[in-house]
């Protein structure tokens, strides 16, 4: 750690490459977790500081590594459901929801612990369901299209649902379980760029983008909550973190009473 000295402007120059590519906004109380984290990817990459800040530099697989060693993917099964729960019941409670196929996008999904949470209580309903599960991660895609977890992953996972949509690992896979493929079948993992990337052309009844707006800015935040808009169905939802607020942002979703993290087009 040491001996990595970061120069203002090699902070300066590392800061806006992550900001244009992510949109995260790493301010100076980042100096010194940057360094440990370039330490870390000069490790797995065997290169030397002044040689991983040029291959940081051309590669942009790498910056995306990078970055998610710099956020924090703490996720966990049923983390947060409140207002997952609210808009499985309201869904479910539609007319016509037996006969048609539910359509969710998790547009912040770290390792699948979200979309698969949501999948469960959806086929816990009887609802015929498709989830789009996105994130800008290779890494954590990876882990997510996988479906295997650590048992203290599923410490929030009722018991009834627990024995119903999970397998219990045995031998080298003791402490572990798999979902099952009558949930991982109806989700679909691919790359996305919340900042960058275009919007998919297809409507969702709900998209849950939690947890991620923490990094952004301001600015950020509000060009992406624009986005996702576009993709709602009316009447359709929109999820977003417990310690994440629209306020202060130009947009037109509306608020739903007593609970502050969801949001109605």
């Amino acid at each position: 750690m040491n001996s990595i000295a970061l120069s203002r402007k090699q902070f300066s120059d590392l800061k806006q490459m992550v900001y244009t590519i992510s949109g995260i906004n790493l301010h100076e109380g980042k100096l010194e977790l940057l360094k440990s984290k370039i330490a870390k990817r000069m490790r797995v990459t065997r290169k030397s500081f002044n040689e991983y800040l040029t291959y940081l530099n051309n590669n942009e697989h790498e910056v995306i590594e990078f970055i998610d060693t710099v956020t924090t993917n703490h996720s966990f099964f049923f983390r947060e459901n409140k207002s997952i729960a609210h808009i499985v019941n309201q869904l479910g409670a539609l007319p016509d929801s037996s006969k048609r196929k539910i359509r969710i996008w998790c547009a912040a999904c770290s390792t699948g612990d979200e979309p698969y949470t949501i999948g469960i209580q959806l086929a816990a309903h009887g609802l015929p369901f498709s989830i789009l599960a996105t994130d800008i991660s290779h890494s954590v895609l990876a882990t997510a299209t996988r479906g295997i977890y650590r048992n203290d992953k599923l410490k929030n996972v009722p018991r009834d649902l627990l024995h119903r949509y999970f397998q219990k690992g045995s031998g080298k896979y003791r402490g572990f379980v798999r979902i099952k493929k009558e949930i991982a079948s109806h989700v679909r993992f691919e790359r996305f760029n919340l900042v960058t990337d275009s919007p998919p052309k297809d409507q969702f009844d709900a998209i849950s983008c939690r947890n991620v707006m923490i990094y952004f800015d301001p600015p950020t935040s509000e060009k992406v909550v624009n986005k996702l808009y576009q993709c709602v169905n009316t009447k359709g939802y929109f999820a977003i973190g417990n310690a994440e607020s629209l306020m202060n942002m130009n947009h037109r979703f509306k608020s739903i009473a007593k609970i502050p993290s969801l949001y109605i087009k």
